[in-house]
């Protein structure tokens, strides 16, 4: 319950001078010694705290998108839920198993029998909630990787990235996410995992808006030189132009920096003509052309 109310607190600092709280000011009407009296200080916050409150926005967050992409879903228990939600895709996969977790990190914060701890290293929420014992135990790393997952996926639907992009993404921090999991228990007790189709780079990427390829013989070949030909390095996501439609194509996707033409399709950008990114793009390609025997200072 500490949880929810210090996510309360936070609003303040969120919404700013939205919030229009009401002004306390001291007056005083007569001359007499003070006779209040005050609770020390709080102690100082646990650094379990600042993630897990972020994983709690996060769950809410998650949780409403959902009710609003799946409304059959709505008014249902966050099991019940967790069982409705589609597995078609590995995005509807890799979602399920976020807010699996982060049901766990909701439920613990607003009950009066959840508790958050911080201990060795790892965040500690657990509860007997509705006769169900529910654990999340894992790091602060694992629950900031939960936040960020889920708003990437969240900002996603607003972004060019095909569909098998946002999967690799997906499914590269849901390994991650895992890996930071020390304890896990709910109705079913087991996690699942699932085998991502390549590694990729969710860290950093370099945009390629001008790649040298040549195409024949059923594929598309990518000319990179022997600096940038380390994926793990340089994860590159090629920015394509191909049957008057532009693809994005990540590195990790390539055998040998090539792709069979009958795999583009895949990587095909989501843009409502086929081919305009969004004008937020503009910034990430900016290129100034050097004129010729000019200074560059």
């Amino acid at each position: 319950m500490k949880l929810l109310n210090d996510l309360l607190a936070g609003l303040d600092r969120m919404a700013g001078s939205r919030l229009r709280r009401p002004e306390y000011r001291q007056i005083e009407l007569y001359t007499k010694k003070k006779n209040l009296s005050f609770a020390a200080e709080p102690s100082v916050p646990s650094p379990a705290e600042a993630p897990a409150a972020g994983a709690l926005w996060a769950a809410l967050l998650l949780d409403a998108a959902l009710d609003a992409r799946h409304p059959e879903a709505e008014g249902k228990t966050g099991w019940q839920k967790y069982l409705a939600l589609p597995r078609k895709s590995g995005i509807d996969k890799v979602v399920a198993e976020l807010f699996r977790m982060l049901r766990i990190v909701r439920a613990v914060a607003v009950h009066p029998h959840g508790h958050v701890e911080f201990d060795d290293g790892i965040v500690k929420l657990n509860g007997a909630i509705h006769q169900v014992a529910l654990t999340l135990e894992i790091t602060p790393a694992g629950l900031g990787l939960l936040e960020s997952a889920v708003a990437w996926f969240l900002e996603s639907r607003e972004q060019p990235y095909p569909e098998a992009y946002v999967e690799a993404m997906l499914y590269q921090y849901l390994s991650d996410i895992v890996g930071e999991v020390k304890r896990f228990a709910d109705e079913d007790s087991i996690l699942y995992q699932y085998r991502p189709p390549f590694f990729f780079n969710r860290h950093f990427r370099f945009d390629c808006d001008n790649p040298k390829m040549t195409v024949g013989d059923g594929r598309m070949c990518f000319e990179v030189g022997p600096i940038h030909r380390d994926p793990v390095r340089t994860p590159i996501d090629f920015f394509v132009l191909h049957d008057n439609a532009l693809h994005i194509v990540p590195v990790e996707a390539l055998t040998d920096f090539a792709l069979p033409l009958d795999e583009l399709p895949r990587w095909r950008a989501r843009t409502p003509d086929g081919f305009t990114l969004p004008a937020a793009f503009r910034q990430r390609f900016g290129r100034e052309v050097m004129v010729q025997g000019l200074p560059m200072t």
